[in-house]
């Protein structure tokens, strides 16, 4: 039921704060986080880091909630907003990737995911590091060909 709900708030979050006109050019920075939420989808059915348990969805509905509803929504919002210095880089990614592990704690305590193995809540903190400066490089990326 939280992943409904958090489906939800992130995509009234869209529709609110989303600048529309920016779609063209954020789109693929969009798909481009579903695309690496698939990935870990499938890495996870290998070597099982963490689950999910949020009832009545299934443990497999949760990530394909994850994958194209929230992730694309975080993606699109983090790179609108996202500042030109890389220091103010910097502290545009400390804010999101706090509110990115804050959630999973969330997720953690209340018993709606659970770690795996090696997997632990300070990796998943250093991957979401990775994840977001993975978008820029891929926005930048994908800029240079538009020209």
């Amino acid at each position: 039921m939280v992943s409904i709900i958090l489906l939800f708030v992130s995509w009234v979050a869209f529709l609110v704060l989303g600048d529309k006109r920016r779609i063209p050019e954020l789109f693929p920075t969009a798909m481009f986080s579903a695309f690496l939420g698939l990935l870990t989808d499938l890495i996870m059915k290998e070597y099982e880091l963490w689950s999910y348990h949020d009832q009545p969805l299934s443990g497999s509905v949760v990530p394909l909630f994850l994958d194209f509803g929230i992730y694309p929504v975080v993606a699109f919002l983090f790179m609108q907003f996202l500042p030109q210095t890389w220091m103010k880089r910097f502290w545009w990614i400390f804010f999101w990737t706090l509110g990115s592990i804050l959630l999973e704690y969330a997720y953690l305590k209340f018993e709606l995911m659970q770690h795996h193995k090696w997997w632990s809540l300070w990796i998943s903190y250093i991957s979401d590091w990775v994840i977001f400066l993975l978008f820029i490089f891929q926005y930048q990326f994908y800029a240079k060909d538009r020209g």
